[in-house]
């Protein structure tokens, strides 16, 4: 992909942390990262032979180990590893793609929710279609004092399978509720032939008003629910399914580690504080709760950042100047692995290869950018030291390849093999944007 100059980069800058502060910075299984003492041994986890993920939703990309497939809204695309150049899946050399007759062309249409995306399964593109209907209806009986009256979006999702080039479409199967959006950073995993995504069936919005003009008052609940979709039957099984949970903007967020799939939901601000964790084992089925937590006093909520065999990392909302954990037992304690120091300065860590990689210091100005990374082992001891001279974070792992962002530098998502994590900026290939919907440069 050819070098593109950068006109705004401290718009993108600011996005990138605020995305990455939405997103969490841990990423899946796997890994090469050596230490200077030898492996360092994990206690083993439940699960931990299954395989690891082959696929992950992330901002409109779907990385997966064979090639991208992207989904802007409108039109589906697609890139391999390398070179990194997106086109539209349509084989047609006479379309436009502007028209509703093109395979590439997503099923939504203007003023409908555009949150199809889609991915690639064998020989097939699957495509998930999400379907919005808003419903409303008066509650309070006519002449009375107060109008109260109550509007819901009921979310449903259709799922098609069509030719690697998207057409020849069939609908394979429908189910209540819908992926949030695919705009989201750990959107989705897709594990041993399984996708994993969550959202809301239904978000209900009650508004009472006074008829003399005077009170008025609203209040929002979200029915919420982490789904499986299994790609060989098309069959769907709902996990942790939550009706009328207070609030809206809940955020539902995938990760896979040691070949166990972690779903985070959360929710920051909009009125409600709050976090549950669950740990889901693909092949003996079944969800479990493991943390649960609420706003804690000036701290705030946690942050999910990753998992070491049944540790969980985490920050916390509102004082992300320390890497906390704590084990999946019941009554286990948390305990402090490392701070970081300055007013301007917040916790980024990523977890790789059973390993913690901490920043331990940053430049993102001119031609002095650098990053410092220090390795840990899971109790938060010095293994080795990495020192970049670029800007940057680190995202998830696909296969034997590391996504990251390089801030500042020709693109923002770049790749390399795990086995040069040592020189990224020298064996990284770019990606582009960091909003992959942004590739699509087609308009009607």
């Amino acid at each position: 992909m050819g070098k593109r100059t950068n006109t705004n980069k401290g718009m993108r800058f600011a996005a990138c942390l605020l995305v990455l502060s939405l997103a969490g910075t841990g990423c899946g299984a796997g890994g090469q990262v050596q230490s200077k003492e030898g492996e360092n041994g994990t206690e083993a986890v439940q699960g931990s032979q299954n395989p690891p993920k082959s696929g992950t939703l992330d901002t409109y990309y779907f990385f997966e180990e064979d090639g991208i497939a992207l989904s802007s809204g409108k039109h589906f695309m697609y890139s391999d590893w390398e070179p990194v150049e997106f086109d539209v899946i349509c084989m047609d050399p006479t379309c436009s793609h502007l028209t509703e007759g093109c395979s590439a062309r997503s099923l939504s249409r203007e003023g409908e929710l555009a949150n199809d995306f889609c991915l690639i399964c064998g020989e097939r593109l699957i495509i998930l279609h999400a379907i919005q209907e808003y419903q409303s209806e008066t509650l309070s009986e006519e002449g009375a004092e107060t109008l109260v009256t109550e509007s819901s979006l009921v979310y449903s999702t259709e799922v098609y399978e069509a030719d690697l080039d998207g057409s020849n479409r069939r609908k394979k199967a429908s189910f209540p509720g819908a992926i949030d959006t695919p705009a989201m950073g750990h959107g989705a995993v897709l594990a041993d032939g399984k996708l994993y995504f969550g959202g809301s069936p239904r978000q209900r919005d009650r508004y009472e008003s006074d008829m003399s003009g005077g009170m008025a008052h609203g209040q929002s609940w979200t029915s919420h629910a982490l789904y499986c979709l299994d790609l060989e039957e098309y069959t769907v099984e709902a996990f942790a399914v939550t009706e009328d949970a207070e609030g809206s903007g809940y955020m539902y967020q995938f990760y896979e580690y040691e070949g166990m799939i972690y779903a985070v939901i959360s929710n920051y601000g909009n009125g409600v504080d709050c976090a549950i964790w669950y740990r889901i084992d693909p092949a003996a089925g079944g969800c479990e709760e493991i943390f649960r937590f609420d706003s804690n006093g000036d701290r705030g909520v946690p942050r999910f950042n990753g998992v070491i065999g049944n540790t969980v990392y985490y920050v916390y909302e509102n004082s992300n100047k320390t890497l906390y954990a704590r084990d999946i037992a019941a009554g286990a304690g948390e305990r402090e692995i490392m701070t970081v120091d300055g007013e301007d300065r917040q916790v980024i860590a990523f977890i790789l290869d059973g390993k913690i990689l901490f920043q331990t210091d940053r430049s993102y100005e001119g031609e002095d950018r650098m990053t410092a990374y220090a390795v840990l082992d899971k109790d938060g001891n010095l293994l080795d030291t990495i020192r970049y001279d670029e800007y940057i974070v680190f995202g998830d792992v696909i296969g034997d390849k590391i996504l990251y962002y390089a801030t500042f530098s020709d693109c923002d998502r770049w790749w390399a093999y795990k086995e040069d994590l040592a020189d990224l900026p020298e064996k990284g290939v770019g990606i582009g944007y960091f909003n992959g919907a942004v590739h699509d440069s087609l308009s009607d």
